[in-house]
């Protein structure tokens, strides 16, 4: 308490130009241990907060300084020391900067080391001191001529990573050769042949390098990205066509089975009623059947007593009247006929299922032959090739000329055009009539195509797709990928790449 300021010792001007620190401790008022608010003076010249001291004299009988114990006959007047106002306000002005310039130390912040109680962050770290510094404490340390060529960095925890182990110096060099941090004195012996940089330009390098990796990254990234983005619409639209094809697909069955049903009704209705005919054919003929039966008896009763007859000339005026019996196998083949139309039906109701199975397993081996694998893969490729695809024309519409292909000089396999513009592959020699049988090496060469087509009437300008639709059954190797050409394209799953082939 006893240090409290007195008004006519320092003046704020001298302690500024001075550079002597402010203590918090020279600002506390002795009654309530705080920094002075609203600072008045007694006569006797001790300072107190203004509140603080008028209610302290108003507890007492008589007024007495609470620090010295002078007595008062009166109250006294209390005065405001401009001066110790002014050091006031200027401390408290310095103590609101250091707060606002050295924030709290927060977990994972390099605190400073001179701060005591709470610690400040650090702004900076020295490599000779090996100490970290608040804003407050760097301002002091600035002031110092000692330390004007002490090294600071950014702050550290672990400064003492920032020493040699073997020479206790700070590392201020890189090795480039054993790709190590190392101190001047490492630099005069084991590091002496080898090329060593300053800390910062191999900083400086790394940080170059790290850019370059991060925009390669970024740029991979970004084209994955795209491709992802094309993938996944692919998808999208792969599903709408699925479902869309989905419900063609069901409308269409719907409609054929309703079809095949009404087909069904109307065949067995139809023949129901060949049957109904048929019956009623077979009951009239039956009929007659019965009818001629009955005749049949009489006629064979009456053949009978004809031949027990032993009367000859009886025997011959009678025979002549007795009449044969009639043949019905026209009656018969007429009921027969409708039942051969059923065995007819039945074939045709059992070609029909074959036919239809047959279809149905057509699309569906149509379905799975569609190679859908490769999408992805073509989707990649075409994103791959396309990253540069502008930049590629533009070198193109900038350096374009005008080739003449010369026929002397081209491989003997090439057929050059005769405006010398255009090249083809001859290819070998076609059979185009007749029986043949060839077979082709494969073994060693990295591209091959072999196939059979239909005669055709060859039309300019228009690109004939190898495929069976346009009547050309080719198999070939492309990019080591054996396929046969259709529309779309079969891969051939092999168990090893083919030596030879033979048709």
């Amino acid at each position: 308490m006893e240090s409290a300021v007195r008004h006519h010792k320092v003046s704020p001007v001298d302690m500024a130009s001075a550079n002597i620190p402010l203590s918090e401790e020279q600002f506390k008022c002795s009654i309530c241990l705080n920094v002075f608010n609203e600072p008045v003076s007694t006569p006797c010249g001790h300072n107190y907060c203004k509140g603080c001291i008028t209610g302290y004299w108003a507890l007492k009988d008589f007024s007495h300084c609470p620090l010295c114990s002078k007595k008062f006959p009166l109250t006294p007047e209390l005065q405001v020391n401009t001066e110790f106002r002014d050091m006031l306000d200027l401390f408290k002005r310095a103590r609101a900067s250091d707060d606002d310039s050295s924030p709290p130390a927060l977990p994972g912040d390099v605190p400073c080391d001179l701060c005591q109680g709470g610690k400040r962050k650090a702004l900076k770290s020295c490599l000779v001191c090996l100490v970290s510094y608040c804003n407050t404490h760097l301002q002091s340390y600035h002031t110092i001529q000692a330390f004007k060529w002490h090294k600071l960095i950014n702050p550290v925890a672990t400064l003492q990573d920032r020493m040699c182990k073997r020479h206790n110096k700070v590392i201020e060099f890189f090795c480039r050769k054993d790709q190590s941090c190392v101190c001047s004195e490492c630099l005069r012996d084991d590091h002496a042949m080898h090329e060593a940089v300053p800390l910062h330009d191999e900083l400086n390098d790394r940080k170059t390098e790290l850019q370059c990796r991060k925009r390669a990254v970024d740029r991979t990234m970004s084209r994955k990205r795209i491709m992802s983005q094309r993938i996944k619409k692919s998808v999208k639209e792969g599903r709408q066509e699925v479902e869309t094809t989905k419900a063609e697909i069901i409308r269409a069955f719907a409609a054929l089975v309703l079809l095949i049903k009404t087909r069904k009704v109307k065949l067995i209705k139809l023949l129901e009623e060949k049957q109904q005919v048929a019956e009623e054919k077979a009951e009239a003929v039956l009929r007659d059947l019965q009818l001629e039966i009955i005749k049949n008896q009489q006629t064979s009763s009456e053949l009978d007593k004809f031949s027990k007859t032993e009367d000859d000339f009886k025997l011959l005026q009678g025979l002549p009247s007795i009449s044969c019996p009639s043949n019905s196998k026209h009656c018969f083949i007429s009921i027969i006929q409708p039942f051969l139309h059923v065995e007819t039906l039945r074939s045709a109701v059992a070609k029909t299922e074959e036919t239809l199975a047959k279809h149905m397993e057509e699309i569906i081996s149509e379905v799975n032959l569609a190679d859908k694998g490769e999408v992805i893969e073509e989707l990649m490729d075409a994103e791959t090739q396309n990253v540069s695809d502008n930049e590629l024309g533009k070198v193109q519409q900038q350096h374009a000329v005008k080739v003449a292909l010369d026929p002397n000089t081209a491989h003997p396999s090439l057929i050059v055009s005769e405006d010398r513009k255009q090249v083809r592959d001859g290819g070998t020699k076609r059979t185009s009539s007749g029986k043949f049988y060839y077979e082709v090496e494969l073994k060693g060469e990295t591209g091959w195509a072999v196939g059979v087509a239909r005669e055709f009437e060859s039309k300019k300008g228009v690109d004939l797709c190898l495929s069976p639709d346009n009547g050309c059954w080719t198999l070939g190797s492309y990019f080591g990928r054996c396929q046969a050409n259709a529309n779309p394209a079969v891969t051939l799953l092999l168990p090893q790449t083919p030596q030879k082939t033979q048709q």
